[in-house]
């Protein structure tokens, strides 16, 4: 099932990301997929919106610190694997207990967790996660496609976005 959006403005692409938010459960991995600019950071900023981070709270990408923390109605992981150049790399991370830890994980650049090899899962034992793909429109409108892998259950909170 892949869930359509279209936003318009960085405005548009916060408030669908605190929609998302509000639709998401403890233990879920949000990945993101999307050229440089397409609105990953922006999405994630209202993703953390919806999960409770206060709006005066700066949440930017960790480019450099690979991972930072907020706290919300649950902990928020936003996670950068931009300058990740392999996947040795990536297991040194020990990223295993935060996405099986008690908070809710966003990944941006998450093609970086797919060896080569096996495009269709994800590396340090994910087993179930929500993809986004962003793809820049003409200006400033962003088209999304959300797609739950291994959810299990159409009665999780994500399939309400539609």
């Amino acid at each position: 099932m892949n869930i359509p959006f279209v936003t318009h403005s960085p405005n548009d692409t916060l408030t669908l990301g605190e929609k998302i938010g509000q639709h998401l459960e403890i233990g879920d991995i949000v990945f993101l997929f999307g050229d440089l600019g397409a609105g990953k950071t922006t999405l994630t900023q209202g993703i953390a919106r919806g999960l409770g981070v206060a709006r005066e709270e700066y949440v930017r990408s960790p480019t450099f610190t690979l991972v930072n923390e907020y706290r919300g109605k649950v902990p928020v992981f936003h996670i950068d694997l931009y300058r990740i150049a392999s996947s040795r790399e990536l297991e040194n991370l020990g990223l295993e207990d935060t996405f099986a830890g008690e908070g809710i994980s966003i990944v941006e650049w998450a093609e970086k967790l797919f060896a080569e090899e096996d495009a269709s899962t994800p590396l340090l034992g994910i087993e179930r996660w929500i993809e986004i793909h962003i793809k820049i429109e003409e200006g400033e409108s962003r088209k999304f496609n959300i797609k739950p892998h291994n959810i299990g259950s159409s009665n999780h909170p994500v399939f309400a976005l539609h």
